[in-house]
């Protein structure tokens, strides 16, 4: 029987080990995908996705590749603290979670000032918060 406990619990550390990098890998594709979407969809209707970063004059154009490697980095940086905190213990990995859905709500006034028209701000606000989602709802899948 002590046997059989061991296996169980040897078997139900494997699994869940194996659902961090499987649920980090599907959350980047499906928060990529939908970012890229979303970009693509505002591009066919003319949205201009310029901005003006702080402490610049110049607009800056958001291209796809911006779109991309924002939402990879971003996801990667969230993924990589999670897994961190959750060796730690569950509540560590809960407050990253709260913490990365902070971040991305509070992130998301930054392209709401900094854009040239509302169009562009509304739609890199929503990809902030559609990537810390994502990311909530990964993490979240990967605890069970």
């Amino acid at each position: 029987m002590g046997t059989a406990s061991a296996t169980l619990s040897t078997n139900l550390h494997t699994t869940r080990s194996h659902t961090l990098p499987r649920a980090a890998a599907i959350g980047a594709v499906v928060a990529t995908v939908a970012n890229v979407a979303i970009w693509a969809v505002g591009r066919a209707a003319d949205v201009s996705f310029l901005v003006t970063p702080v402490g610049s004059t110049s607009t800056t154009e958001i291209g796809l590749a911006m779109v991309v490697a924002t939402t990879l980095v971003a996801f990667a940086a969230g993924v990589g603290l999670f897994a961190l905190a959750a060796r730690r213990s569950d509540r560590w990995a809960r407050a990253v979670v709260g913490t990365g859905v902070v971040v991305a709500v509070v992130s998301a006034a930054g392209p709401l000032s900094t854009a040239a028209d509302t169009s562009t701000g509304v739609l890199l606000a929503a990809m902030h918060l559609l990537t810390g989602a994502v990311f909530a709802v990964s993490a979240a899948w990967a605890r069970h």
